[in-house]
């Protein structure tokens, strides 16, 4: 009876054992690029300030980032879905579909994981969405103020790219409009400071001015290279051709060259591809020419440009540092006072994307299900009387976030 007891209790342990196994994403069933993704996955987790990996005492030394990996890591191992839910909202799309692939391939994804994935991914789209509308609002703000965007702000940012597009073409009087500084409102600090700035800005201004010029000359240097190899390439050929026209006159019988009336021993054999050698001999240095003037006619005229030209070259300029603020590329700025107010919202453009988002889901699910959109068409056209609100209000309450 002791016997039969104990074996029972093995099996029962034994049971256990075996669904814990089972319900336990162990690192061992896993292949070694899953591993490393997951590897990867929490290294990125780890950079992350926000997340709280582990309750701590406000005594306590701060967590190393090894060990948030391996904190990460070892949740992961116990439970996927766990480490969905308490992660998941600091993963970006790669690692969402990265995720999905995983539990896919290890048979591990159920509805639960499913939802959560679906809904940290609109969650990510939503995310987007609302920090490109808050920049692009706390951009026409800074606009409407004229300071972080006024000319000295921006070629402050960007010096380099100021000289190409603007600064080597102003004149030495707009220059001096552009650097003016009023002293009297201002503290001797104030001015002192403001010159050294600009001392620095001057050095910076003049060594992109002088790589201007560099890569102007290169540019041109390279292109009377090409004019100067082709030239070359047309005198060798024109002399092959010469050569070949030559050889075909010794080549041809007196007999041949005799033709009806009296032209006796004249060469007419290559006289049509020799016309057309001289044409096209004119044509090269006629082109040659050309090309050399121009090349020069650019030399003699560095930096003038017509005031249209001006024009569109400072709103270039104007254009490619209003597309670096909205792509997060300000080294100096921080969006986190952006990217995370809420005061910046419009809330009509918050609708409209709203109701972009539903139609576009709406047109998602109608390629899905063309039989269903057969039908929905039939119904339509069996309802005349039906107006375009009924048709509205009868397809947002087939939708699916209100269906239990």
């Amino acid at each position: 009876m002791t016997a039969e007891v104990i074996e029972s209790q093995a099996s029962d342990i034994d049971s256990k054992a075996t669904l814990d196994a089972s319900n336990r994403n162990d690192v061992n069933t896993r292949s070694p690029d899953q591993q490393s993704q997951i590897d990867e996955i929490c290294d990125f987790l780890s950079f992350n300030e926000q997340i709280i990996f582990k309750s701590q005492q406000i005594d306590d030394p701060e967590l190393l980032r090894d060990e948030k990996v391996n904190i990460a890591r070892e949740i992961y191992r116990k439970s996927a879905q766990t480490f969905l839910m308490r992660f998941g909202s600091y993963l970006n799309e790669q690692h969402l579909a990265t995720f999905a692939q995983i539990v896919i391939a290890n048979k591990e994804k159920n509805d639960e994981i499913a939802v959560l994935l679906m809904d940290y991914r609109n969650k990510l789209h939503t995310r987007k969405r609302d920090v490109k509308n808050r920049r692009y609002a706390a951009m026409q703000q800074l606009i409407s103020d004229g300071e972080y965007f006024s000319e000295q702000e921006m070629m402050k940012r960007a010096p380099e790219l100021y000289q190409e597009l603007i600064g080597q073409y102003l004149s030495d009087a707009e220059k001096k409009q552009r650097d003016e500084y009023d002293v009297k409102n201002t503290t001797f600090s104030g001015i002192l400071m403001h010159t050294m700035e600009q001392q620095q800005m001057q050095d910076v201004l003049k060594l992109a001015d002088k790589q201007n010029v560099k890569s102007r000359q290169l540019e041109r240097a390279i292109e009377l290279h090409d004019i100067s190899a082709d030239d070359t390439t047309q005198s060798t050929d024109e002399k092959i051709e010469e050569k070949e026209c030559n050889t075909m006159d010794d080549e041809v019988p007196v007999s041949f060259r005799q033709q009806w009336g009296n032209f006796d021993n004249e060469q007419v054999a290559c006289s049509t591809s020799t016309n057309s050698y001289l044409e096209q001999k004119n044509k090269r240095e006629k082109h040659s020419k050309k090309q050399i003037t121009k090349v020069n006619r650019e030399q003699n005229i560095d930096n003038f440009i017509t005031a249209g030209e001006r024009d569109l070259l400072r709103q270039e300029f104007i254009g490619i540092m209003h597309e670096q603020f909205l792509s997060g590329g300000d080294k100096d700025f921080d969006y986190t006072q952006v990217d995370d107010n809420t005061q910046l919202d419009d809330l009509s453009q918050i609708n409209q994307d709203k109701e972009d988002a539903y139609f576009e889901e709406s047109d998602y699910s109608d390629e899905e299900g063309s039989d269903i959109r057969i039908e929905s068409k039939e119904s339509l056209d069996d309802e005349e009387s039906e107006d375009d609100l009924d048709v509205f209000m009868n397809h947002l309450n087939k939708h699916h976030s209100l269906q239990k």
